[in-house]
């Protein structure tokens, strides 16, 4: 016999949590890739396992939108459904790497329509290098463009930039084996399954640059191709990515010209290589410079400032794996931008006690991911104040 005020005990136990890792799998696939909603979502309930458990809820349809919802009720459509999937991803070495990941990109954390799970091959500590740089360019370039990815991607690949592309034919690639002669690390961002390499001819480059960087793609191994659909999508993850974008050359009108269009939206610093007036292939980066949308840059030197680089840097030591950072760490990073900001108004935004932030601004600081400026205003490093 129950008391008042207490409720009947069930014979059974309560079902377990569900794995989170699963949730997270659950979440992306039901959203879908780009996803458009998914910072709502995120907004909404924090993680992926609370909005798996409100997915029959009037909020997680608002959040999630329609077709979200209607993919949420399918019967096999559950975290555990998932659990398969990981065990041959873990064994074919594909990392997946989750929102709430240590390894997942800080930057992608800044951007509504983020991929809530990245696949990864190569070692994913990359992904949080503040001095990244992204090289993007036409498919058929000329001898002339060719030359000045080469010249820039080695200048800055040699002062500790990392270079990110999208493993394509012409100056993406050229990008990629700029980084990739000089021993150094490249992250390649793909628009394909993370199983999958495209073009084929790339494979040896892209065996390459896991060895030394990284391949992501918020495609899951197995999956369909997704055609020019998934190029697109690659490109706001290139932007988001990248301190700076430099385009070597493009034309007016190309899947180029759309990453430059996402690094402006998140206000990434945009800077062109001048071409000819004759070639086609660099009306664009020309088109860039006449509108004021991009810098001029001509030696590898010219983006030293922007990224927060140094002329020369002693030979490469064998790289220590960095600690993961904490949940305050990652909170107050992602409370930084491109503007500097005092003690005062970083506390407004991430809630943290002033003695707690301080603490965690010190480690940021020595750990090399944010600057201090006078007045104890900080920036993210490689950043430039307003």
């Amino acid at each position: 016999m129950t008391r008042a005020g207490e409720g009947q005990l069930s014979l059974f136990p309560p079902d377990p949590a569900p794995d989170p890792l699963l949730c997270w799998l659950w979440l992306a696939g039901t959203l879908g890739a780009g996803s458009q909603r998914a910072g709502a979502v995120l907004d909404a309930f924090g993680g992926a396992q609370e909005a798996w458990e409100a997915r029959d809820t009037d909020a997680f349809a608002a959040a999630a939108g329609p077709a979200a919802v209607q993919r949420a009720c399918l019967p096999d459509n559950t975290p555990e459904h998932y659990r398969a999937f990981a065990r041959r991803c873990a064994a074919r070495r594909i990392r997946i790497l989750p929102y709430d990941d240590p390894d997942y990109p800080l930057a992608f954390s800044r951007i509504s329509d983020m991929p809530l799970v990245l696949y990864c091959t190569g070692d994913p500590h990359w992904l949080n290098e503040p001095a990244a740089v992204g090289m993007v360019g036409t498919r058929k370039p000329t001898e002339y463009g060719l030359r000045a990815a080469e010249n820039i991607g080695r200048g800055l690949a040699r002062v500790g930039a990392v270079i990110v592309s999208g493993l394509a034919d012409g100056l993406d690639s050229a990008g990629h084996r700029a980084a990739v002669g000089e021993n150094c690390p490249t992250i390649a961002v793909m628009g394909v399954p993370i199983d999958r390499t495209y073009p084929a001819a790339n494979r040896e480059l892209r065996r390459a640059i896991e060895r030394r960087g990284c391949v992501i793609s918020e495609y899951p191994p197995e999956s369909e191709p997704v055609g020019a659909v998934g190029f697109l999508q690659r490109n706001r993850l290139i932007a988001a990515l990248s301190g700076a974008l430099v385009v070597v050359e493009a034309k007016e009108k190309s899947g180029t010209m759309s990453t430059v269009g996402h690094a402006e939206r998140y206000g990434k610093p945009v800077f062109a290589v001048p071409g000819s007036i004759f070639s086609p292939a660099s009306a664009g980066t020309n088109a860039l410079l006449r509108d004021g949308r991009a810098k001029a840059v001509c030696t590898a030197a010219d983006l030293f400032g922007t990224l927060g680089l140094r002329t020369a840097r002693p030979a490469p030591a064998p790289r220590e794996t960095p600690r993961p950072l904490s949940e305050n760490e990652r909170l107050v990073l992602s409370c930084l931008g491109a503007k500097a900001q005092g003690v005062e108004e970083l506390g407004v935004k991430s809630g943290l006690p002033t003695a707690a932030l301080l603490g965690v601004l010190m480690k940021l600081e020595l750990a090399g991911r944010v600057s201090c400026l006078p007045g104890k205003r900080y920036i993210l490093r490689g950043g430039s104040a307003s």
